[in-house]
């Protein structure tokens, strides 16, 4: 039997489609989101908000290397 959690069925259905045909498939169900507090979620906007903003040709490890070596 092969077992799929519930997001990575829905992210890709037909990456599992074959599987299905040949053996069993079980989706787990989705999870409930547990409650945070409100200093946890502002923490996690913040980190949403600058996701994308070095590009992905940018080597931050070398610029940050680069930054502590010149201090």
């Amino acid at each position: 039997m092969l077992v799929v959690s519930y997001a990575d069925f829905f992210a890709n259905p037909a990456q599992y489609k074959n599987e299905a045909a040949v053996s069993g498939l079980k989706i787990l169900p989705e999870k409930k989101q547990k409650k945070i507090s409100r200093k946890v979620q502002e923490k996690l906007d913040a980190l949403n908000a600058i996701v994308g903003i070095i590009p992905h040709e940018v080597d931050a490890e070398v610029l940050l290397e680069e930054r502590r070596m010149s201090k």
